[in-house]
């Protein structure tokens, strides 16, 4: 699937997106869960491009793509990973 966030709606809102919530595109991957993932783990996941972990969002966005929804997805990232000290 390409374009599972609707390009559109992602230039939106960046655009209006306030400067003090530092709101910048990324890659979220999802993984099956539910655990935190490893130190190791985080580090693979960000050689490979990762810049935010989850568990339902991907699958949410899936399922809202099939049915022909347009989707915009947000996350406020709170905490760092495990591993982003040893990059």
């Amino acid at each position: 699937m390409t374009d599972a966030y609707d390009p559109g709606l992602r230039r939106l809102a960046l655009a209006l997106a306030p400067k003090e919530l530092r709101a910048s595109p990324g890659v979220y991957v999802g993984v099956g869960g539910p655990s935190y993932e490893t130190p190791a783990e985080c580090r693979l996941l960000r050689r490979l491009g990762a810049d935010a972990v989850g568990m339902s969002t991907v699958s949410e966005a899936s399922a809202a793509r099939h049915l022909g929804l347009r989707v915009l997805g947000l996350s406020l990232i709170t905490n760092s990973a495990p591993g982003d000290d040893d990059d």
